[in-house]
């Protein structure tokens, strides 16, 4: 949320901290994006925000990041931008620059091992529907093609078995590359229609970003 970015960078400033680790989901990995961000270049949030603030461009780089993804959905390890829910607005918004891609991205499935079945199933919808939509998009080239291919395959053969069988690890290395491969292709061919409805929702009414 922008509230809890904005704390966030208050802690951090004061704290002067010189990097920032982002250990957690999509939703905890965009809010480290935004602090590291928003720590070197100062101002707040909704100056850089796209759609309802003022979409100014990042100008230094941002703190140096580490991402540990725990769930295998969103890809927001290897992304470029952090979505931020913006409640009075009832939206959510993206600030989006190169600056912002994390300096590491920690991928270890055995953090996935204790991920809830619904969870497991929402996280799991996400990185299909991040794979197929950056596959068919117009923006697509034959090295987002074989992204999308590979990592469809990952998600056909284990996104029922880690839903089934939480601590089938084959089944989580399996979401944890499918995530990654899905976060990388649309780094660079952009989504479609169903991530542009989702966005919409989900801001308006707090649904569950992948259930959407």
């Amino acid at each position: 949320s922008l509230s809890l970015v904005e704390s966030g960078v208050r802690i951090g400033l004061a704290s002067e901290c010189d990097f920032v680790v982002a250990v957690g989901g999509g939703a905890v990995i965009d809010t480290g994006k935004a602090l590291a961000a928003l720590m070197a270049n100062g101002g707040g949030a909704l100056d850089y925000l796209e759609v309802v603030g003022k979409g100014e461009p990042l100008r230094e780089p941002s703190l140096p990041l580490i991402a540990v993804p725990t769930t295998a959905g969103t890809g927001s390890e290897v992304t470029r931008n952090a979505v931020i829910t913006v409640a009075q607005k009832r939206v959510k918004a993206s600030m989006r620059s190169h600056f912002m891609l994390p300096a590491l991205a920690l991928v270890d499935p055995e953090l996935t091992l204790n991920l809830p079945p619904a969870l497991t199933a929402s996280t799991g919808m996400d990185a299909l529907t991040q794979l197929l939509e950056s596959y068919v998009s117009t923006r697509a080239n034959p090295m987002v093609d074989a992204l999308c291919r590979e990592g469809l395959m990952h998600v056909s053969r284990s996104l029922v078995r880690a839903f089934e069988k939480g601590d089938d690890l084959e089944a989580r290395s399996r979401m944890s590359m499918a995530s990654t491969l899905g976060g990388m292709a649309l780094a660079n061919a952009g989504l479609g229609a169903v991530h542009g409805i989702a966005a919409v929702i989900g801001g308006g009414f707090g649904a569950p970003h992948g259930a959407v």
